[in-house]
């Protein structure tokens, strides 16, 4: 009676078990989470992917079918989907600068024999050849017109050469980018990492919001090299060495950008995975602040990349690519220029080169080059926290993103 009794137990048992997991099932299914807080629709909005074309031999790349072939045109709906246009054949346009008016566009081409391309936008929106211009020199990897859209410079990085500069395009009413007028050879390295600082690299050129002055990140030379402008001279940029500034050994000065009211910059190093930040007055640049993208002490963990103020000026965002693959978020006292305490966020993919946001401020696209993916994340105005909207696009090693208004 007693082994009756505690079969029928233990079959109840196992029928209560199996109506309680196939229950917890139901509910499980009928339960649906939205992927993004509640957010309101955006105006339709195109945007441009640049990259590197071709296959590639890095090591953490991962395998496309479809290796990328130029730049990409691709419109955001309403609701943040993506809609792939159309695609302009180009040899590796990785950085997109826009004309003020956004007639034109200028990429550079980041080849072994550099070069720089002018493009313009047909009535249908679609974008169309110009003209393209040598850089003097390799894989130019960044590029600005002046303030005044009288010059357009590219930083020529100079992965395999001893020849890495700026060179100076003047930019004519068509849109048309002219002989070179200036070249500002760097090639001397700090040598603090044997192969990333053996010779000048030139990463990056910045011009302070007011045009009056050029910053060039030297990741090679772990300098920041100062230029003062003269758009009447022969050759617009003069050195001013006395505004140079001069990083901590390894460093590796890669992107600089400004506040929305021009008071401070921001420097980002790639190596030594910091934000310097500088007040910003007539004589030049006064640190601030330098504030860490990781506190970890493996050189595996440190690769700092883009550097993006959010629209509305409240936060400052910044990738750490190598191991981590990640964007930080530091809040921005507007006062003093200073970040407070970061937060860091999944890149959704393998080395976050670029990344922007869309006209209204509430999507980020990021280019993530070695998983061949742009990845689509929310952003909370108030908090600046990032989510994943599960909206992806796939390209091969995108590496520029940037929206038309």
């Amino acid at each position: 009676m007693i082994n009756k009794t505690k079969r029928r137990l233990s079959y109840a048992g196992r029928v209560s078990a199996i109506a309680l997991l196939f229950a917890g099932n139901i509910a499980y299914a009928q339960d649906s989470i939205s992927m993004i807080p509640e957010h309101h629709s955006v105006k339709p909005q195109t945007v441009l992917i640049g990259s590197w074309t071709g296959p590639t031999s890095n090591p953490l790349a991962q395998k496309t079918a479809y290796p990328s072939e130029g730049i990409y045109r691709v419109k955001m709906n309403p609701d943040g989907s993506l809609l792939p246009l159309d695609r302009i054949k180009l040899e590796n346009p990785s950085w997109i600068v826009f004309s003020k008016d956004h007639k034109y566009l200028y990429t550079t081409n980041e080849s072994e024999e550099g070069q720089v391309t002018a493009l313009s936008f047909t009535d249908d929106g679609k974008l169309k050849f110009i003209n393209t211009v040598s850089s003097q020199g390799q894989h130019p990897t960044h590029a600005v017109l002046t303030p005044d859209g009288h010059f357009l410079l590219a930083a020529n990085y100079a992965a395999s050469r001893k020849n890495g500069g700026v060179i100076i395009f003047p930019v004519h009413k068509n849109g048309k980018l002219g002989d070179s007028v200036q070249h500002i050879s760097l090639t001397k390295g700090s040598g603090a990492i044997a192969d990333r600082q053996d010779t000048g690299h030139a990463h990056s050129v910045n011009i302070t919001p007011d045009g009056k002055m050029l910053f060039v990140a030297d990741l090679g030379a772990d300098r920041v090299h100062a230029y003062r402008y003269n758009p009447d001279n022969k050759t617009p940029f003069s050195a001013d060495p006395s505004a140079d500034l001069t990083l901590p050994a390894g460093s590796g000065p890669r992107h600089m950008t400004f506040s929305p009211d021009g008071k401070f910059a921001y420097l980002i190093t790639e190596m030594g995975a910091n934000i310097h930040v500088y007040a910003v007055s007539s004589q030049g640049l006064k640190e601030v602040q330098t504030a860490p993208l990781t506190d970890s002490v493996n050189e595996k963990d440190k690769g700092g990349g883009g550097l993006l103020f959010s629209p509305d000026g409240k936060f400052l965002y910044a990738a750490n690519r190598q191991s981590r693959n990640e964007i930080i978020v530091f809040p921005v006292d507007k006062a003093t220029g200073k970040l407070g305490a970061a937060k860091s966020y999944s890149a959704g993919g393998i080395e976050p080169r670029a990344f922007a946001f869309d006209n209204s401020g509430q999507y980020m696209l990021i280019a993530n080059v070695y998983s061949n993916s742009v990845i689509e994340l929310y952003r909370d105005a108030n908090d600046g926290s990032l989510t994943p909207t599960g909206v992806a696009l796939s390209i091969g090693t995108p590496t520029d993103v940037k929206f038309l208004p």
